[in-house]
């Protein structure tokens, strides 16, 4: 993927509103860190150890859990982030991602974030907090329905 098409992607998303436009544009150059995945495709499996999250570009992916048979959690769409509990909690993955259709993924890794410019880091690990924050107030507010 060339990096006008990767920009172009980085700046419809709301996940990068707070990001400068000097800040999308290096991340649109990460070439080697942006990836295209075909339908069916395994993009994180569950178990595994890696410590790297991803920003979903384009496209859909099914979060699926493995116990005891393939279920489906949820699917999430352009914008969204998964693999975050693996970076944040240094754990196995809990959960396997597959693409559902063609799929466009930004994956930062744990050992190559320090390289990014400093505003970056800091930045994606804000707009982590916020979606994990998000996600547990949505967990609380469906647990305190089913009592």
């Amino acid at each position: 993927m060339d990096q006008e098409q990767a920009l172009e992607l980085i700046e419809k998303l709301s996940f990068f509103d707070d990001f400068t436009e000097k800040e999308k544009h290096f991340l649109s150059t990460l070439g080697s860190q942006i990836y295209k995945y075909l339908p069916s495709d395994t993009i994180i499996q569950e178990g595994e150890k890696d410590y790297s999250f991803f920003i979903l570009l384009k496209g859909v992916v099914a979060i699926v859990k493995s116990n005891p048979t393939d279920k489906t959690i949820t699917k999430l769409k352009a914008g969204s982030v998964f693999g975050e509990i693996a970076y944040v909690a240094k754990r196995e993955r809990t959960t396997s991602v597959i693409a559902d259709g063609d799929v466009i993924a930004l994956k930062i890794d744990t050992k190559d974030i320090d390289t990014l410019r400093p505003e970056i880091p800091t930045k994606l690990k804000a707009k982590l907090i916020e979606i994990l924050v998000t996600r547990l107030e949505s967990m609380n507010e469906q647990v305190t329905r089913n009592f």
